[in-house]
């Protein structure tokens, strides 16, 4: 994990402001994921483009909660949070930034700040813990057993072993398990040789279909309800860049209150399916790809179902005749477009080829949310305008100043 040479600061009133209206924005996406379109989940597939691969599977109702462990992106403007992505899907990052902030608090400049300024730190893992194994609780017995289930290879494992000290020091069992080794065997799942009680799915559903032959007795353990598992592939809704668009979208804005109304519009950028239809913008109607095409600077680009920061277009950073081939490609596809949104830039210094010296760059303000409740957040930091750990990015922990 890339990290920076301080953590990030953020002011009380400032951070009230974040945990709650994302903790807003939470629950009314939860709603809307299960009462849209009369809550058929298969016509809300069809309006996000979901792949079918993916959609029968999102289909399966476990029950409520959808989302237990959320990630929310977001850049601080003066006038407060915009919310630019869901991330339910496996968010990753709580076990990193806890592990980050035990590090910068031990350092004596950081001791010498916090005796000057009152300072604090809202820890992510143990509300990821407790609301794990209490899921686990449902299925009885006296103890319980945690998969933490990925690919073996993937860059986060550090992370998730964080997550499995935190498990085993509050007395559960826990193990890191690839879906290519879980086996399905007496109604139960087994990893690692063990029964396990809950899942706690880092590998991202889009990954699994594609390697459905390799995992497969895991996904059937999923449908056979072989173990809880947090978060469910419900939570594939929600994610869903196009998701965004169904919350901005006039077409939907009767499924919202008034005051709804309001709170996306002060917190989520405008945002709609790239298709050829009129649409509203600040108030008047316009030709949505006409207008795409010739308001590129003040736009980005992005697959509804990407992740990672992947094929992501800033407008102003793309040469036109390129914007303008990937609106031609992506009109009608799974992509979505998004008011681009004004990016804060931060100093941090930076060591690099023995020299230190401080540099802007852009950060982005990523609050996890379990079970509905705010549970602390990371900053991530970038040179470049797509902030993104896999895009070359790095993290750091968030401190509340005042």
């Amino acid at each position: 994990m890339r990290t920076f040479l301080r953590p990030h600061f953020i002011g009380g009133p400032a951070w009230q402001r974040l945990r709650e209206d994302g903790r807003r924005l939470l629950e009314l996406a939860a709603r809307v994921a299960r009462h849209a379109f009369e809550g058929d989940v298969s016509r809300l597939c069809a309006f996000l483009g979901t792949p079918e691969a993916e959609a029968r599977w999102v289909r399966l109702d476990p029950g409520a909660p959808d989302v237990v462990l959320s990630r929310l992106d977001a850049f601080l403007a003066p006038g407060g949070p915009r919310f630019i992505e869901v991330n339910s899907d496996a968010p990753a990052g709580f076990g990193y930034g806890d592990r980050m902030a035990e590090l910068f608090t031990q350092l004596p400049i950081f001791r010498a700040f916090a005796r000057a300024h009152r300072v604090s730190y809202r820890p992510s893992i143990p509300a990821l813990t407790e609301a794990v194994l209490r899921a686990a609780s449902a299925r009885g017995g006296s103890s319980v057993t945690v998969a933490i289930v990925d690919w073996e290879e993937v860059k986060t494992r550090a992370d998730q072993q964080i997550l499995r000290e935190a498990f085993v020091a509050r007395g559960a069992r826990c193990l890191l398990a690839d879906p290519r080794s879980i086996e399905r065997r007496g109604g139960r799942l087994i990893a690692g040789g063990q029964a396990v009680d809950v899942v706690y799915r880092r590998a991202v559903l889009s990954e699994l279909v594609d390697r459905e032959d390799e995992v497969r007795d895991f996904l059937r353990a999923y449908a056979e309800g072989a173990a809880v598992f947090v978060n469910s592939f419900r939570c594939r809704l929600s994610e869903d860049k196009a998701f965004l668009a169904l919350l901005t979208d006039e077409a939907f804005a009767p499924m919202l209150t008034q005051d709804e109304r309001a709170l996306v519009a002060r917190t989520v950028p405008w945002t709609r399916k790239l298709e050829e239809r009129r649409t509203t913008k600040d108030g008047r109607e316009v030709d949505l790809l006409s207008f795409v095409r010739d308001h590129r600077a003040g736009l980005v680009l992005k697959p509804a179902h990407g992740y990672g920061g992947r094929d992501v277009l800033i407008g102003d950073e793309t040469a036109p005749a390129e914007w303008d081939e990937a609106v031609h490609a992506g009109a009608g596809q799974p992509w979505v477009v998004q008011e681009r949104v004004s990016i804060p830039e931060e100093p941090f210094p930076t060591f690099e080829e023995g020299s230190l010296r401080f540099e802007m760059l852009n950060v982005n303000a990523n609050p996890f949310y379990v079970l509905g409740s705010e549970a602390g957040a990371v900053t991530r930091a970038s040179r470049g305008a797509v902030i993104n750990v896999s895009a070359g990015g790095g993290s750091v922990p968030m401190f509340v100043v005042g």
